[in-house]
């Protein structure tokens, strides 16, 4: 399956446990990374010129926690200049969990921020931030940054794919995936099994875990195939929307990576497309949007093969 990156309707549901980046220019948000990237190492340097040219003339700073805000580059740089004059060992890390292109000129990125100054606890917050391209570079135009909500526990954290656990069925034209979605024993991880099944029986087959990354903050996933496959996905919430931000091994050694759209229609009812799909850097076709049915709510780890006959209803042969 996963070689060629099929498109059939079967082929999305069973393993949209990877792949793809989006339909926007990957260039455009590697491009935006980076000058993330850039923009923390100047900090780094406390270079107050240089940092001042991430930010556009207009900058607007926004801290939600304090209320504090800042209007203007010349205002935001004379702050870190204070800032950097009171603390002259603080390093800043960060990551960006997420870069959506809004335009050629404008792009939307999220991500977690860490403050350290020897001696005192780390202070992590979370951002939001709108870029515009001028001058042909990406710059700063509004920042906002906010307190990290921490889980208290991986359930918790997970709590919004409850609606995720049970039985899933998409019937294609020739064979269906079945996905069964269940809680780990102690409720740390959501593990998905899913089973392609045509008229001569299960033809791929898959397990795929997903957690909470307490260092990373952000759900993951880790999916392994039957047919020698393996990949790993970002998980992340766009309005009603999640979006797997994802990366794989084929059988044959290719890279493959892209995002998997999953949107819940009901509480019954999803949908999913592959967009933005590339194999080894060569940009693939969308698939089209495949709609999976939840038939019971309990999820199981494997279908159950034709019954022998039996008086008690139900009652399967649960070997393999």
């Amino acid at each position: 399956m996963w070689c060629n990156f099929q498109s059939s309707c079967c082929a999305v549901v069973a393993a949209f446990g990877f792949t793809l980046v989006g339909s926007v220019a990957v260039a455009d948000e590697a491009s935006v990374r980076e000058s993330l990237k850039s923009y923390v190492i100047a900090f780094n340097e406390q270079d107050v010129e240089r940092v001042g040219q991430f930010w556009t003339e207009d900058a607007e700073y926004v801290n939600r926690d304090t209320g504090e805000q800042l209007s203007g580059r010349s205002v935001i740089v004379e702050d870190l200049r204070n800032l950097f004059e009171e603390n002259p060992d603080l390093i800043l890390s960060g990551s960006t969990s997420r870069v959506r292109m809004i335009s050629d000129q404008v792009a939307h990125a999220e991500g977690v921020t860490s403050a350290v100054i020897p001696g005192l606890p780390p202070t992590e917050s979370s951002f939001t931030a709108i870029l515009v391209h001028q001058d042909g570079k990406w710059l700063i135009d509004t920042i906002a940054e906010m307190p990290v909500p921490v889980p208290e526990s991986p359930m918790d954290a997970l709590a919004e794919l409850d609606w995720f656990v049970g039985r899933w069925v998409d019937e294609g034209e020739n064979a269906s995936v079945e996905s069964n979605v269940r809680w780990s024993p102690s409720n740390a991880f959501l593990i998905r099994s899913y089973f392609m099944i045509d008229d001569e029986g299960i033809t791929q087959e898959g397990t795929q875990v997903i957690g909470w990354d307490p260092r990373s903050r952000e759900i993951r996933s880790w999916t392994f195939n039957s047919d020698g496959s393996f990949g790993d996905g970002v998980w992340s919430k766009n309005g009603e929307k999640w979006l797997i931000r994802s990366s794989q091994t084929l059988p044959n050694g290719n890279a493959a990576a892209g995002t998997y759209v999953l949107t819940p229609v009901d509480e019954n009812t999803v949908t999913v497309q592959v967009i933005g799909q590339e194999v080894e850097g060569e940009p693939q076709p969308a698939s089209d949007v495949v709609t999976m049915f939840r038939v019971e709510d309990a999820g199981v780890d494997a279908p159950a093969e034709e019954s022998v006959e039996t008086d008690v209803p139900g009652e399967t042969d649960e070997s393999n």
